[in-house]
């Protein structure tokens, strides 16, 4: 808990307090941890639909985190 409110601090320092970092936090913890079940095989007994749903939501956040990121630059 601790580191993340280390690295949300560092975060807003270099881009600003605004929504699109919010987003960009959010959706690095989401992935983080889904990243991190996938590593430690904690859906292993899931069925397929679930693997999908889960692999469609992480698109999703890449999209739009590459969406925001465009947004920002413009």
């Amino acid at each position: 808990m601790v580191f993340t409110i280390f690295f949300y601090g560092m975060g807003e320092s270099k881009l600003g307090n605004s929504a699109s970092y919010w987003i960009l936090h959010m959706s690095t913890i989401i992935l983080t941890a889904n990243l991190w079940g996938m590593y430690r095989k904690e859906r292993q007994g899931v069925a397929k639909k679930t693997k999908y749903t889960i692999g469609a939501g992480i698109a999703i956040i890449l999209l739009s985190v590459v969406l925001v990121g465009i947004g920002n630059s413009v």
